[in-house]
């Protein structure tokens, strides 16, 4: 049986579209200073608060590459110190970067810097003034997925398509009546108070980690649909559209951005994901947008920290197109700060921990040696034939489940067979 790393093709396009991710909210996060003027009476910042759906994108797609790559030959305390090798790194010196950038002080930051640190920071409630890195949050509720993780996927991988499709509409439409009755408790004035704590709340987060997780479930099963990438791409200007509409019509609240894009996200990945199988050219498997999507992660952390350390040499003017020039600047400089990082913290930091808990998998212990009895010696009825005697032996099977399905595979006894797995940055 072929390793999974031979079976199954690198999905490289979901690095590439990690950056666009990643710079979504790098433009959320700007459009709470920079202002862009109004055209026909629209105005532009309108469409850059829905940034923020960079979040619900990176959830679905963490889901989707970690049950891609998942193999049963990794052990759970290997799995957890992996992903802890993974985010921990950036997050320290990216929590380093915004105590100097916010001219924190102990007594403020103590607590936030604390709980962001043991990744437990989306449990509790936002104080009045976020202090650490306010963008940190996020790390606590992947943190929260990677837990749940080794317990979740072995049964779902297990499940059929329909049980998969029964199980995502339910996530959805939870998730959805979640954020319908949460709007109708709280203020939205009052925003990094209560609504950020109701949107950050883990489980319910989980529900997005666990669409990309049933979408690679359903494709190890063999399912393909036929999903255009630029269709698929095309859902998430289209989705904004509505979702701008629906609030100017007082459907909905205006901060309904990540739930109402989470079905976009999962076409995206998944189109994305399909092309690759496929072999078919993809422009985000290009070098540069692979690289900027290996520095997405320290550059979402990083971000906020390079605008609010350059407002005070970089100041954006009132609604102007001129603003567009300070963005840029923003956008370089966390691009480097980003690419620093990477380069001397977050890669090799990762490499040197996950070296210190390497996966080992005990070998099988030699079979013992079959003991043959002597043939018996031939009677008058039974003359003894000149033909070497053949000793039959039943081969058990084993379930593997492959890219395309599940299948039988033969194996000796007492020798233990992985599927494999290529390892996902």
């Amino acid at each position: 049986m072929n390793s999974a790393k031979e079976r199954m093709p690198r999905v490289e396009s979901l690095t590439g579209l990690r950056w666009f991710a990643a710079f979504a909210v790098f433009l959320f996060h700007a459009n709470q200073i920079i202002k862009l003027p109004t055209v026909y009476g629209i105005k532009l910042g309108d469409f850059f608060r829905f940034g923020d759906a960079g979040v619900t994108f990176f959830y679905v797609l963490s889901g989707f590459v970690l049950t891609w790559s998942f193999s049963p030959a990794v052990g759970t305390g290997t799995f957890y110190w992996r992903r802890f090798a993974r985010v921990w790194p950036a997050l320290v010196v990216s929590t380093i970067i915004a105590w100097v950038s916010f001219d924190q002080v102990w007594h403020d930051s103590w607590k936030r810097t604390l709980l962001s640190l043991t990744l437990t920071e989306s449990w509790f409630r936002p104080a009045d003034f976020l202090v650490a890195n306010p963008v940190a949050w996020s790390v606590s509720c992947e943190a929260f997925f990677y837990l749940l993780f080794p317990f979740v996927i072995r049964p779902l991988l297990r499940l059929r398509l329909p049980a998969l499709a029964i199980i995502a509409a339910v996530g959805l439409f939870i998730e959805w009546a979640y954020w319908f009755y949460v709007q109708d408790l709280i203020d939205p004035k009052q925003y990094w108070i209560q609504l950020s704590w109701y949107l950050r709340f883990p489980p319910i987060r989980f529900i997005e980690f666990l669409l990309g997780m049933i979408a690679a479930a359903a494709l190890l099963r063999g399912w393909r649909p036929k999903l255009n990438l630029w269709l698929a791409l095309s859902t998430v200007p289209a989705s904004v559209l509505l979702l701008w509409w629906g609030a100017q019509q007082g459907w909905w609240g205006a901060h309904w951005s990540q739930q109402g894009l989470v079905p976009a996200c999962v076409l995206v990945v998944l189109a994305a994901a399909i092309r690759d199988i496929s072999g078919r050219p993809s422009i985000f498997r290009s070098k540069p947008l692979v690289a900027l999507g290996a520095w997405s992660y320290a550059f979402y952390l990083v971000h906020l920290s390079v605008i609010h350390w350059l407002m005070g040499s970089v100041t954006p003017s009132s609604a102007s197109w001129a603003n567009l020039k300070v963005l840029l600047v923003w956008a370089v400089m966390g691009i480097a700060l980003a690419w620093a990082c990477y380069r001397w913290v977050e890669h090799p930091v990762e490499r040197f921990l996950r070296n210190l808990y390497p996966r080992r998998v005990p070998p099988a212990p030699p079979a013992p040696p079959v003991a043959q009895e002597p043939p018996a010696p031939p009677t008058a009825r039974e003359p003894q034939e000149p033909k070497e005697l053949a000793v039959a032996s039943e081969q058990p099977t084993e379930v593997v489940l492959t890219g395309h399905g599940v299948v039988s595979q033969e194996f000796e006894p007492g020798v233990y067979r992985s599927s494999g797995s290529f390892d996902v940055k």
